[in-house]
């Protein structure tokens, strides 16, 4: 049984809530009001707090290995689709409020925009093209506008998780007894590949390759805590991946170095009783994470077209919206965690499961006849 990394949930739910306020600073009107009065704040969260999407790809690196850990034979195949699954449902709920919301809000929040006059920050209005481009995740690839925030990253992560199922997959068929060593050579490569030459370009950032740099951090951290060997390669692509920071400083680079190194160093660290007693609180903020991700947005523009609907314009208000769309944010992704993408996401695996057995006893069945 996986024990949890209380450093990994940490990330995940503190990366969460930046997002979220940043999203508010980025797109609110309640946010410009604020601005006047706390303008140091409001840019720290539009141009720092987006940099945390870091934290999430370097996490997600360290728990995909994880995941794979001493597997010597995996099937691609069906470890994409369950991930598919998995991203699924949260993903599906938080297209379908936000095209709704956006369809409720559009004349008030675009009436608004072209009395400022500037361009509406609401996403286009939606198409089958649009919609079916979201559901397989390929919106990014295809160039389609996104509907709702998030969503090229739930892209990136499923392209991400894709090739590394492949790379994985193919370092054991040549490596055979020597996987592990196959894995840290192909995910270190394509480690400093993406810092020294596709992160420089943001015409790849569309692509996994952009931003897989980070993510083969994460996973490499991962694999150093298992053998020697992973660490003594985990600190040669650190070493590298400073290199490419001071050749070309980049903020989102030195926050996956750091969240890499922090990752591994939580290992050596065994948390207070205090701290695993409370850690079912943190568990549940991190489980809630992807929710409150992707579901955040629609509250956004919901109170956005109140407030331009009733012109408000008052500081106390912004703060009130404010607080009320974090809080609001907040309980609604909760509620869509436990009740609808939880159980969605056991019922689409079981499903699966019974499908994969169906097809295992068809083929044993055939042979026994042949």
């Amino acid at each position: 049984m996986k024990t949890r990394s209380l450093t990994v949930d940490a990330f995940k739910a503190v990366a969460a809530q930046l997002i979220v306020l940043h999203h508010f600073v980025a797109y609110s009107p309640m946010a410009e009001v604020l601005s006047a009065t706390w303008n140091g704040l409001t840019n720290v969260l539009f141009e720092d707090a987006r940099m945390v999407v870091q934290v999430f790809l370097v996490t997600s690196g360290y728990l995909v290995a994880r995941s794979f850990a001493r597997q010597e034979q995996i099937s691609p195949l069906p470890l994409i689709v369950r991930r598919y699954f998995r991203l699924l449902p949260s993903y599906f709920i938080a297209l379908i409020i936000t095209i709704v919301a956006t369809a409720l809000m559009r004349n008030n929040i675009d009436g608004a925009a072209a009395l400022l006059g500037v361009e509406s920050w609401l996403p286009t209005e939606p198409s089958l093209v649009k919609f079916l481009g979201h559901l397989f995740m390929v919106q990014n690839i295809l160039q389609l506008d996104a509907l709702t925030v998030g969503v090229w990253y739930v892209s990136i992560d499923l392209q991400l998780f894709i090739a590394t199922v492949f790379l994985i997959w193919l370092s054991n068929v040549l490596r055979g007894q020597h996987y592990l060593r196959g894995h840290l050579i192909i995910v270190c490569m394509l480690s400093l590949m993406s810092l020294w030459f596709f992160n420089l370009n943001p015409d790849w950032d569309d692509y996994a390759v952009y931003f897989f740099g980070a993510y083969g951090l994460g996973m490499l951290a991962f694999w150093s805590t298992q053998d020697r060997r992973a660490l003594k390669v985990f600190l040669f692509t650190i070493a590298m991946a400073l290199g490419a920071f001071m050749y070309a400083p980049r903020a989102r680079v030195a926050i996956a170095i750091v969240t890499a190194l922090c990752l591994y160093l939580a290992t050596r660290l065994s948390p207070s009783s205090g701290v695993k007693l409370r850690s079912k609180y943190l568990h549940l903020l991190s489980d809630s994470s992807y929710s409150l991700f992707l579901n955040h947005f629609a509250v956004i523009v919901v109170l956005s077209g109140i407030w331009y609907r009733y012109k408000l314009q008052s500081e106390l208000s912004a703060w009130l919206f404010i607080g009320l769309g974090w809080l609001v944010s907040f309980i609604f992704s909760l509620f869509v965690f436990k009740y609808l993408e939880r159980p969605m996401v056991s019922w689409l695996l079981i499903q699966l499961s019974r499908i994969g057995s169906q097809k295992l006893a068809s083929k044993m069945a055939s042979k026994r006849g042949s």
